[in-house]
């Protein structure tokens, strides 16, 4: 069952966040995952779009998103985006 990710990011320190992005693509591929979509909403269809900058990734399930998560690499890569920006993350199975 495939697993999606939505996350929405606030930057409070935008070179910090970048340094950490660089990091964490590479690593988010190695474990599996997919960029499949990064940006700001373009609209919505009823009510108000999300405001927030949004990543989305597809991973093969909830358990390769939870060892990436969990992974020592990246809570190391975790340490350098805190104070960076904020995070709201949620997951979607289908």
């Amino acid at each position: 069952m495939a697993t999606y990710h939505l996350t929405t990011i606030q930057i409070l320190d935008k070179v910090r966040f970048l340094k950490y992005a660089q990091e964490a693509r590479p690593l988010l591929e190695r474990y599996g995952g997919e960029y499949l979509a990064m940006g700001r909403a373009s609209g919505s269809l009823e009510g108000d779009p999300l405001s927030e900058p949004i990543v989305l990734t597809r991973w093969e399930n909830t358990q390769q998103l939870k060892d990436f998560w969990g992974s020592s690499e990246y809570k190391r890569l975790r340490k350098l985006r805190d104070g960076a920006v904020v995070v709201n993350s949620t997951i979607l199975e289908s």
